[in-house]
């Protein structure tokens, strides 16, 4: 198993009085070929974490691996992991696409000819070849592009993502969400990502760690996330002989309608036992309704991010995303919020 990144207790203690502990003892590792998504609310350490991650800060403890070596080997850092940091701001506002491209490829060393080909490649990935004007009078959806293809640019194998979809309207993100799929699994990018969109998160992560207070709370599949809150719920479809068994279903299972449409209804029970779902299927076919469908009702990834930062379930972190007792899983400013 390759591990692309590997973080080990690493800590961040900004000076002050009193001093702010920013991130404490986070340890979690990325696979090649994994997008893996860092969550949580602000103020969390996520900002830190990534800064700490492309030494941008410097960290008070812990260490970082990018491909087996020390971050703080800068050449080879800067060989293998490239950066979108606070959306589309790594980007020359005076400078057209193409000369972004061709500045970011020569800051890291690309070869000349090899640079060409590279810059060609992303320009028509990202659909920027006509795009020949000034980066500022571009749309917010097209200079995101941009930024992402400046970084693609320096030809790394890691991409670090910080909120790539931010500010977009829903055309444009669809695409973003499209373009950073098809990175991973056509072009064979390894990808860390911050976002504060679940549905963005629950359609591109392979894996979810969320921080709060500093600390890694949970970490797992967007699927085991949401099964976490696994609570007997069960969403059924219904064709009834009569809208009166809606009543007694609302008194007997206390079931929600959401939808009554030509006599078939679709409801929502929570059951108090997993017995319990005989007994209502039963009482279904006793009051001569027909069962169309039954489904689990699980919390969407949204609203299991939610329980867990608010603290309504203890979460577990799947043991499975463990390797040796951790988790496995171009601005230059820096910040202590996230």
């Amino acid at each position: 198993m390759t591990f692309v990144l590997e973080v080990e207790g690493l800590h961040k203690v900004y000076p002050g009085r009193p001093p702010v502990e920013a991130v404490k003892d986070v340890s979690f590792a990325v696979r090649e070929g994994e997008i893996v998504a860092l969550l949580g609310p602000n103020g969390a350490g996520k900002t830190t974490t990534v800064k700490s991650i492309l030494n941008l800060i410097r960290p008070t403890a812990g260490r970082v691996r990018v491909y087996g070596r020390d971050h703080k080997d800068l050449p080879h850092l800067y060989r293998h992991v490239a950066a979108v940091l606070e959306g589309n701001r790594n980007i020359y506002w005076r400078l057209t696409p193409r000369q972004n491209l061709e500045i970011f490829a020569a800051y890291a060393g690309v070869p000349p000819r090899e640079a060409r080909r590279i810059i060609d490649r992303w320009m028509a990935f990202f659909g920027l070849e006509d795009l020949n004007r000034e980066a500022r009078q571009l749309s917010r959806g097209q200079q995101q592009k941009v930024a992402l293809a400046a970084a693609l640019a320096r030809h790394t194998p890691l991409l670090v993502l910080d909120e790539p979809t931010l500010g977009l309207d829903v055309e444009a993100k669809r695409e973003m969400v499209a373009l950073i799929r098809q990175l991973a699994q056509e072009e064979g990018k390894t990808i860390l990502l911050t976002s504060h969109q679940m549905d963005v998160v629950e359609a591109l992560a392979h894996r979810v760690i969320i921080i709060q207070n500093g600390r890694i709370v949970t970490q797992d599949t967007p699927e085991g996330l949401r099964r976490l809150f696994d609570v007997r719920g069960y969403r059924l479809t219904v064709r009834l002989p009569d809208p009166k068994v809606l009543d007694a279903l609302a008194a007997r299972w206390q079931a929600k309608v959401e939808a009554l449409v030509n006599g078939t209804a679709h409801i929502r029970v929570t059951l108090p036992d997993a017995a319990s779902l005989y007994r209502l299927l039963d009482d279904l076919r006793d009051l001569g309704a027909l069962l169309e469908s039954l489904e689990k009702d699980l919390p969407d990834l949204e609203e299991a991010y939610m329980r867990i930062i608010v603290g309504r379930r203890p979460p577990a972190t799947n043991p499975e995303t463990t390797h040796n007792g951790r988790p496995t899983t171009h601005d230059r400013r820096t910040t202590t919020d996230d």
